[in-house]
This record gives C-alpha cells, sequence and structure tokens, in this order.
C-alpha cells in the first residue's frame, strides 16, 4: 500500500446548469485548472487523477500537469455519484499495482481553493487520523435554522419546524459543505460507499475559497469575489499556474 495520497478530481463533460462548465474560461484558464494546480503545488500526493468522460477534458488535465484517467460510459451520466467514480479510480491504480492509504476528492467548479488550503486539511486529516472529513464553510448573513419551504400556493412552512425561532445570537454555529476538499481513508471509503462515512469530521476554510461554481450567478460571483479580493490585497487571490494558459478555441466543436 502506498503512503503517499492521491487526489482524484472529478470531470465529468455534460452540465445542464452550467454548460461547459469545467472547461469554462475562469481568469484566462479553464476552470479545471486550478483543481489541478492547487493539488499539484500542495507537493503530498503521489498522483493527481483527473476521472472524465471527455477528451477534451482529459487533454486540458494533462497541460496542465494531472493524468487523465478516461470513465467508463455508465459513469458519465446525471445519475452516476462521485463515490462510484472514486472506486473506478481506485479499482484502476489497483490494477496496476498501487493501493494508496488514502485519497483526496477536489471538485473542479471550487477554483479559489489554494494549495495551503489543502496542505491544511491534510494535516488535520491525518495529525488527528480521521477517517473521514469534508470541507466546510460558515453561511454568510442567512441563518438556516430559519429555512422556509413554501407549497404551490407559497404559503410558507418552516423547514425545520418553529423550534429555531429565536434570536440568531442564540442559534448554534451552522456550516455548509463545499466540495473544495474531501479527505477520506481508502479501506474505510471502500468500506462504507461513502465520503461522509461515520464518524466524519469537518475542516474549515474560507468561505470566498471554498465557494461551489454550479450555475451562472455563482459564477459571477466567484468573478466578483476574485475582483474584490484582488483589489483588496494588491494580489489575486487565485493559486499559481505553472502552466501557459491552454488554447481553449482549439477544444473539438
Amino acid at each position: 500500500m502506498n503512503t503517499k495520497p492521491i487526489a482524484i478530481i472529478p470531470a465529468r463533460g455534460g452540465s445542464k446548469r452550467l454548460p461547459g462548465k469545467n472547461v469554462r474560461q475562469f481568469f484566462g484558464h479553464p476552470m479545471l485548472a486550478y483543481a489541478v494546480s492547487a493539488a499539484l503545488n500542495s507537493g503530498i500526493f503521489a498522483e493527481v487523477i483527473v476521472s472524465s468522460d471527455d477528451a477534451d477534458i482529459g487533454r486540458i488535465a494533462e497541460w496542465y500537469g494531472a493524468q487523465f484517467l478516461l470513465r467508463p460510459p455508465d459513469l458519465a451520466t446525471d445519475s452516476a455519484g462521485l463515490v462510484a467514480v472514486a472506486k473506478h479510480v481506485l479499482e484502476v491504480l489497483r490494477n496496476r499495482g498501487a493501493e494508496p492509504a488514502a485519497i483526496c476528492q477536489c471538485m473542479p467548479n471550487c477554483p479559489l481553493v489554494r494549495s495551503e488550503d489543502i496542505v491544511q486539511h491534510w494535516r488535520l486529516f491525518n495529525g488527528e487520523n480521521r477517517r473521514f472529513q469534508i470541507s466546510v464553510v460558515p453561511y454568510r448573513a442567512v441563518y438556516p435554522h430559519w429555512a422556509i419551504v413554501p407549497d404551490e400556493q407559497q404559503r410558507g412552512q418552516w423547514l425545520l419546524g418553529e423550534r429555531y425561532l429565536t434570536r440568531s445570537q442564540e442559534l448554534a454555529k451552522a456550516f455548509c459543505p463545499t466540495g473544495a476538499i474531501w479527505w477520506a481513508r481508502t479501506a474505510d471509503f471502500l468500506e462504507q460507499s461513502a465520503f461522509y462515512g461515520s464518524p466524519f469530521h469537518v475542516a474549515l476554510m474560507d468561505a470566498n475559497r471554498g465557494i461551489d461554481i454550479d450555475d451562472e450567478e455563482d459564477l459571477k460571483l466567484a468573478e466578483v469575489i476574485v475582483h474584490g479580493l484582488t483589489r483588496r490585497d494588491g494580489v489575486s487571490p487565485l493559486e499559481t499556474l505553472k502552466h501557459t494558459a491552454f488554447a481553449l478555441e482549439s477544444l473539438s466543436a
């Protein structure tokens, strides 16, 4: 069994809410490039593997230094889960004689994640001998305890009931999971078929860097965040990319 962990970046070609999400240009590079670069720059992985059904995504992954693993057709559908994708990667590695003790899944739609985030979360995960660890961000300006679900007539119902209708300062702190950095011990992951295995721990990260981009509104918000942080700090918050920009115009139509 290999002692160094591996990084898995699942990047399916299809996306209904944000078409071409993983290859969309984000500040001069395909969105996928930032997760790949953050994982590689962390220096902690034996391999950084991009799993995709799309050859163009594979070209981008290899351009920025990752390995490309073509997934089978049954893992290229809308219903294909991330657990099955990760298991396929592990199966391929096992056939090659490699069995990493731990895996880290980094979603490509979290392009503000930094290599230092990955290193910090690895130290928590490994130092405290955790079995599963999920990156989380604080809820910003909202309290999930007060969530309302309207019916067809737009009549409101309290999602969690009325027991949480109290002053905000009396509510327990709540966090939202982000797909930026998920850790799991390989043996536990295979046994439980989950990243949210039992027991799982959380690892806090900056809410700006943990943003998930799933639709056009998320994309616009992420762009505003990058511009705002750059102006505030005088330096881009994005991970340093060591490769020239991939020519997106070279992708097949």
